[in-house]
Parts: C-alpha cells; structure tokens; sequence
C-alpha cells in the first residue's frame, strides 16, 4: 500500500505561530537536526518482553533495536487506558491536569489545550501525526493548530466500521465521533443513545467483518486485526514506511498504531507458538474485577497476546530495516513505547478495569539517538510525562514550562530513587468536577501503594517490588512506615488537584 494524496491530509500550516500566543513569525528549519519519531504500540505491556525478564521471546526484533538504545526498565504510563495515557504522553502532564481521564472522547481541559508535543516542536520542526485508535485521534483534532500533516486514523485501513469517519464528517471528526460513536451507536460505555441505530450499525459492521475474516482466514485463522476498521499487519507496515518516505528533515513525528491492542489476531505462521506449558503465578480475583474471567480463560488469552507481539514484532522489524538501510535510524532520535499495559489476572483480561496492578501500567520505554551503537540500562521508576519534556530537551528546545515531568535518566537527568511517579484511573469522574471515585498509585522506592476509591470498594495495596514483583503480598495491613508516608503523600496529592474543583463546586 502506498500514503498517496488521499491519506496524507494536509493541515493549515502553523510554523509561523509562538505556541504560547498563537503569534509571531516563522522560524528556519534546520535540515540537519535530527528527525523525531515516537511510536506508541496501543496497549503494549512490558511485563511481556523477555529484556525484561519474561521467559518468552515474544519480541526479537525489538530485542535487537534494545541493543541500541537507552532502555528503561521501570517505566510506568500515567493511566491505564488510551485517553488518559495518550493525554499524558503528548502533553507532559499528569492525568488529574490535563483532565483526559474518560471513556468517552474528550480531550485535555482548556487550559492545556496549546500544551503538547506538536506546539514545542512547531517552534522549529515540522510535525506529522497518525494514530490508529480513534480515541487518541482525539487529541490530534484537539492540537491541529500545531499539526503540519495529518494522517487520518482510516487510511491503512481495509474497511472502516465507523459512522463518523465518513466524507461528510471531515470538518469535524472530534464532534463527529463523540456525538455518533459514543452517543448514537453507544460504543462509549454509561451514555445514552439509539438502540435500534446502534443494533444496526453493529449487525452491518459484523456482516463485513464475517465476509472479510472469511477471505482472510488463511492467513489470520484467529481473525482480522480490527481498530476502527479491519486492516492487516503487513499494509499497515507498508503505509507507515510510506509516510515515513516522505518526511523532510527536521519533523517531529508521532505514529500511534493498534498493535497488541485486543482483538489479539497473529498471523498464522505465529499462531501456534509458546505452546510450551508455561504458566504464570496463580493471583486472587480482585474486588474491583469487571469480568471475572476464569484463570483458564487469562492463560489463553495471554498466549494469543504473545502470539500477536511476535506477529507484531515481525512486521515492524521490517520497518526498523527500512530505516535501517535508508539511513534514518543513524540520523534520528528514535522512540517506542505505549500509552497502557495489559491484564490477564485477578479476573481481568485486557485494560478495561479499574485495576492498577503492574501489568497495566508497566509499559516498555526504549529511545534510541542518532549514531548510538551501545544499550545503556535504567532501573530507577520513569514516567509517561518524561518522555515529552526529554525529547524536546535533546533536540535543544527549552523544555517546556508547564510539564510535569523530568528529563529521563541518561538524557539529562538523574536517577531518583526517592522520586514519586503516580498513576491514576477516574474513567468513571467528570472531567469537571472534583475526583470522588477513582485508582490512584504511588511508585518510590522500589515499593507501590495503590489506593481504591469507590462507593462499593475502598482499598489500600503495598508492595515491596524487589521481593514480591508480582504483587501477590498486600503489606499494606502490617502497617509498614514507608506505606503511612507513601499514604500521606498520596492523600496530599489528591486533596491538592481536587481542591480547585470542590471550591467550585
């Protein structure tokens, strides 16, 4: 598949605007600085990757690129599913600032809506974004001010399963898909809508489906990859190395696809790997466990999510050839990570939970800067608001001012032991309104205290991660000092950012 003239859409240039005011004049490009490309892999886990510690080898090639790389360890999303995590990645903000925090499609609040990658970038770079996942393609229309080439979520696509993605809705995808996905069709969980339009529209979307699974059942015997349309691995691969053909140096490029995301659906050569018996340690079902799925159902489930890493891995292997051989992996800084991790325990399977538990919110964090030949390991805690303020950083950029993160480790930072990194889930809050049922965790000190705050469950979880990683022994009751700290710290947090929103109230 190649980008051509009909997937690459072009937006109102915006290199000519100071990000803070909208104003000033247009800054030179410099062809000899280095080409940006973050790619997120949608619900990537890094507890699955055998660089760190998994006994199976899902991941070769991205194994290989490692060796190349500032690689760390520890680095943990600041929510545990695509709107809040996203959110964070491309604003450097925790979720409580930006207020991206639901199921629905909103976006980051005012306040922070010129508080993002593409704006620091814009001053002298120009900028591209493509993502597979329609719920990230929100903050895309949100930041189009600062987005010189827009790649539409559909365009490597076999088929869209969306209303909103059609012609008609062009002038405004944001409100397109808020109002018909999630209202009409009700895609979006807890909100109103048409019952009939909605059975509708699913039983057409399933009938294409059917037709093109049959077409492809050779080929992908577990079925086809969907996002917010079918597409397949290899065309997606193709059309992103097609894209990538048609940067000009300096561009700062964000590529965020669906891959491992569910429906977990390797290739068939891939589809009966790690048939090896292994298991992992059997954990209790969770208070807060929306499904409740068998231990037998997790274990399936876990091997068809390292299947597709593999199928997944293999695909975009080619595309780190490409670069390769082209010269950009030499001449770029070079970034891979996720917005969320991936649950199979506790009665969980997938993202869509209240948990915070490791898996969902471990997600794998490799950079890799031009001409670098030698992996260099992080241990220490890191988090999704690094990754911004870091890149902009290496560039020469000021890191901007209303980030919450720091410069990782190794990129001009320090490793802190002592330092917090906090993730949160509030998909069920207001955006508007002060945070009352919510999952919040503190990360320091190689400990994690998890706080669950819900009508029908509040809880308290702390876990020493050096002696228990799989979080299996709740130390929390023992009344440890380090978990009253941590708690004093977690409660001052959260009476910190609801303040504003309870005067209000």
């Amino acid at each position: 598949m190649t980008l051509g003239a009909a997937a690459l859409a072009a937006r109102p240039l915006a290199s000519h605007l100071d990000p803070s005011t909208g104003s000033g004049h247009r800054l030179g490009r410099d062809s000899s600085a280095p080409n940006v490309f973050v790619f997120v892999f949608d619900a990537w886990c890094a507890d699955h990757l055998s660089i760190h510690g998994y006994p199976r080898d899902t991941m070769p090639n991205l194994a290989r690129f490692a060796e190349r790389a500032f690689v760390y360890h520890n680095h943990i999303a600041s929510g545990s599913f695509t709107v809040p995590g996203t959110a964070s990645l491309l604003t450097g903000l925790h979720p409580w600032a930006h207020r991206a925090v639901q199921l629905t499609a909103g976006g980051v609040t005012r306040a922070h809506k010129d508080h993002n990658a593409f704006a620091a970038f814009s001053q002298n770079y120009n900028t591209m974004g493509y993502t597979q996942n329609p719920y990230a393609d929100i903050f895309l229309y949100q930041f189009e001010k600062y987005l010189h080439t827009y790649i539409p979520e559909s365009a490597f696509n076999l088929e869209s399963r969306m209303l909103s993605s059609l012609p008609i809705f062009n002038n405004d995808a944001q409100m397109a898909f808020a109002s018909i996905e999630n209202n009409i069709l009700r895609n979006g969980k807890g909100t109103s809508g048409s019952l009939y339009l909605g059975m509708g529209a699913r039983l057409d979307g399933l009938s294409k489906y059917a037709k093109t699974r049959r077409a492809y059942i050779g080929e992908y015997p577990a079925g086809v990859p969907i996002a917010s349309g079918v597409f397949l691995l290899d065309e997606l691969v193709n059309g992103l190395g097609a894209a990538i053909r048609e940067i000009k140096a300096p561009t700062f490029s964000y590529f965020h696809v669906y891959p491992p995301h569910e429906p977990y659906a390797p290739r068939s050569e891939f589809a009966r790997l790690f048939e090896d018996g292994w298991t992992f340690p059997e954990k209790p079902v969770h208070p807060l466990s929306l499904t409740l799925y068998p231990r037998e159902e997790a274990l399936a489930n876990r091997q068809r999510y390292d299947q597709y890493l593999a199928a997944w891995d293999a695909e975009f292997g080619r595309l780190l050839e490409e670069m390769k051989s082209s010269g950009q992996l030499e001449t770029s800084i070079i970034v891979l990570t996720s917005d969320h991790g991936e649950l199979f325990e506790r009665g969980e399977i997938g993202h869509n939970s209240f948990l915070l538990s490791s898996p969902i919110v471990h997600v794998p964090l490799f950079i890799s800067l031009p001409g670098q030949m030698e992996r260099k390991d992080f241990y220490e805690f890191t988090s999704a608001v690094d990754v911004m303020p870091t890149l902009t950083n290496l560039v020469g950029l000021e890191a901007p001012a209303w980030a919450d993160g720091r410069l990782l480790p190794g990129l001009g930072g320090e490793e802190d032991p002592n330092r917090s990194v906090f993730s949160l889930d509030a998909k069920t809050a207001s955006s508007f309104a002060a945070f009352k049922q919510y999952s919040i965790s503190i990360t320091r000190q190689r400990h994690r205290l998890i706080r669950y705050q819900y009508s029908n469950y509040e809880g308290f979880e702390f876990y020493n991660l050096d002696d228990d990683p799989e979080e299996l022994k709740n130390l929390f009751p023992s009344n440890p000092s380090l978990a009253a700290d941590m708690k004093g710290e977690l409660d001052q947090t959260v009476a910190d950012f609801n303040r504003p929103y309870e005067k209000k109230n």
